[in-house]
């Protein structure tokens, strides 16, 4: 059968499906039909039937919104995908969504939407598959030798992610990375020619690509092209597909064909596409055998492979074990604990416990955006992850905060490494597109975001974080840490272990702060985890509560001094872990009948009324910083122990009278 006729079968699913859900775009998936064909019933290794096969080849389609390609060839192949959803798309409860969403549907393996993650997560991927063939593989068993392939338009390469992570893949030599160019010369607005005029072809070749050019409605030279591109070594692949958008419809070829313009075009489509236009939903009795016999080829090379890891497993006990396994530790236990708790950086403890951690992790990877030295992230016995050195546990990401987060969640879908990635605060921003899509994946990717707030100091207020952090608390799926000392990092970082269900993310201070003695370590590291907890109890009737976390838990200890026997301090390191406690918990430790509460942090005000009520006070900072010394910032912003407590009696007068 000609895997012409399937693509066009494809192609008129996609029609039926935009059709019926009167949403969608048509563009993608009518122009690059041929492309998904070849992939899926000639070049792709998968197993429908076992969708997280550890060898099988990964595709990734960037340019999310031609989603109903992807779900067309996927029930055709066997997946878990109904025709009936497929008569939903983009309807409530249907695995075809509007854009592929990880852990929804059977097959899809990464969330994309937002154009450019999906390269960036291909990378991931290919890192990671790098990373498994160097710890696992042996001279006789290759049990990991996966190709992954991503499709990508326009749109994803102008976006600079993309950009980004392209330059790190030719840099990494990933070899085992093809990416497909839909080179349709259309955005959505205009012809592409209005907005780019850069040279494809020679950018990847400088950053160290191979590239080809093929007629992207071709199939035989298109499935030629990336078996050739399978067999090549020493570099990543680009193929430059030259498409028609809209393949079929009138509009074909210009911007109206990426949405419902050509919705009315269905006859005549149908026709060119050697279809009934009465038939809707249409697939035939050849493409179905079509598919069940590569089924059972795909099943047949499964079944090889899976000898072939059974002997493996046989003869490599040790490594057996550690790809099958996840750490399971009592980080309260680590040796080096009782070093840390003294006045210290929050950063260089964090450093401290992850390379303890990594000791006992071996496939604990540690990337930084440029600013290792300053994260203090360096694993400092884990080597340097390079083409030569496939095993190094470190990823040097260059000044590229986007890319390293996409890059991040790729090494996370693949599911055998956990990743953390550091850079400063107010950067953060930067990669929060790549965070929001590993919280709405529960991706449980880890974060150090140092250098926490206006204490940075004279790098001026482009450098000190304000707003990040309520931005990021205000995310669903996020866990966001601001330890205050040692015993609040082991706890938080127990948290992250314990619960992977989503990104975790350490807001870490730059500045030496004190280890804090007000309670028992065991009573710190036990509230903590929980999110919240008493670390200073009133000794007289409770007159109010002071609430801080991080470097702001010191100084709330001290202002309460200031202040006198009836106040209560809470260190709260996670205000998403608190909030998942008992009612029980959190009325013991934020009693209902004190309704006078006062937040301290030096950042956005905005997160912590609701733990103080509109009627309670916050001492934040809602503007942005200036250039001068930590010192005297922090005086000009009233963080210091007098400032706020004389705020704070001044509120009390108030609030009492």
């Amino acid at each position: 059968m000609e895997l012409k006729t399937i693509a066009n079968e494809y192609r008129g699913l996609c029609f039926d499906m935009i059709a019926q859900a009167n949403s969608g775009h048509l563009g993608l998936p009518l122009g690059c039909a041929e492309c998904v064909a070849v992939l899926f019933g000639k070049f792709l290794r998968y197993l429908p039937k076992n969708p997280r096969w550890l060898n099988r080849d990964r595709f990734v389609l960037s340019a999310g919104h031609g989603s109903p390609l992807l779900y067309a060839a996927l029930y055709l192949s066997g997946y878990d995908i109904s025709l009936e959803d497929l008569k939903t798309l983009r309807q409530m409860g249907s695995k075809a969504t509007g854009h592929p969403e990880f852990g929804v549907t059977s097959g899809v393996e990464t969330t994309t939407g937002p154009l450019g993650q999906g390269i960036g997560n291909a990378v991931g991927i290919a890192l990671s598959q790098k990373k498994c063939a160097a710890w696992f593989n042996t001279p006789d068993a290759p049990i990991f030798d996966a190709c992954t392939v991503c499709l990508c338009g326009e749109g994803c390469l102008q976006e600079g992610m993309g950009q980004e992570s392209i330059a790190l893949a030719g840099l990494w030599q990933l070899d085992n990375l093809i990416l497909l160019y839909d080179c349709n010369k259309v955005t959505l607005d205009r012809p592409s020619a209005c907005s780019q005029n850069d040279d494809v072809r020679k950018r990847f070749e400088s950053i160290g690509w191979d590239v080809f050019e093929v007629d992207g409605h071709d199939c035989t030279a298109i499935e030629a092209q990336l078996n050739h591109c399978r067999s090549l070594r020493g570099k990543p692949k680009l193929i430059i597909l030259n498409t028609v958008i809209g393949y079929g419809l009138k509009v074909a070829g210009t911007s109206k064909a990426h949405a419902a313009e050509g919705l009315k075009d269905g006859v005549q489509a149908k026709a060119i596409w050697g279809l009934d236009p009465e038939k809707s939903f249409f697939v035939s009795e050849e493409t179905r055998r079509f598919f069940e016999k590569r089924e059972g080829q795909l099943q047949k090379a499964y079944n090889e492979w899976a000898s072939l890891f059974e002997t493996w497993t046989a003869a490599e006990p040790d490594k057996a074990r550690l790809l099958g396994s996840k750490p399971s530790l009592k980080l309260k236990d680590f040796a080096i604990l009782p070093s840390l708790r003294r006045s210290i950086e929050i950063r260089a403890c964090m450093g401290a416990l992850l390379n303890e951690y990594a000791q006992q992790a071996p496939l604990f990877l540690s990337g930084s955006a440029d600013v290792f030295a300053s994260t203090k992230t360096y694993l400092t016995q884990g080597g340097d992850f390079a083409p030569d050195n496939l095993k190094g546990s470190n990823l040097f990401f260059g000044v590229r905060e986007h890319a390293m987060g996409a890059i991040m969640n790729g090494i996370t879908y693949d599911g055998i490494f956990n990743v953390c990635g550091s850079a400063f605060l107010v950067f953060s921003d930067y990669l929060k597109p790549a965070l929001r899509v590993a919280a709405m994946a529960h991706l449980p990717v880890w974060y150090v975001f140092t250098h926490d707030s206006v204490s940075v100091g004279e790098d001026g207020p482009t450098h000190q974080p304000i707003e990040q952090v309520c931005g990021m608390r205000s995310m669903p799926n996020v866990r966001v840490f601001r330890p205050a000392d040692v015993d609040e990092c082991v706890a938080c970082l127990q948290q992250a272990l314990d619960v992977p269900e989503g990104p975790s993310v350490w807001v870490a201070a730059k500045q030496e702060l004190p280890y804090l003695s007000t309670v028992p370590s065991q009573d710190k590291l036990e509230g903590a985890y929980k999110g919240g907890y008493i670390i200073l109890k009133e000794t007289d009737a409770l007159r109010c509560i002071l609430i801080a976390t991080g470097s702001e838990v010191d100084l709330a200890l001290k202002t309460a001094q200031q202040l006198g026997t009836g106040v209560r301090v809470v260190s709260m390191p996670c205000c998403e872990v608190f909030l998942q406690q008992p009612e029980a918990y959190q009325e013991r430790i934020l009693p209902s009948d004190c309704t006078c509460r006062i937040a301290i942090e030096a950042g956005s005000a905005l997160p912590w009324y609701r733990f103080v009520g509109l009627k309670g006070k916050v001492i934040g900072v809602d503007q942005f910083g200036k250039s001068a010394p930590a010192g005297a910032l922090r005086q000009h912003l009233g963080l210091t122990p007098e400032a706020c407590a004389q705020a704070i009696q001044q509120y009390l007068s108030t609030h009492q009278a």
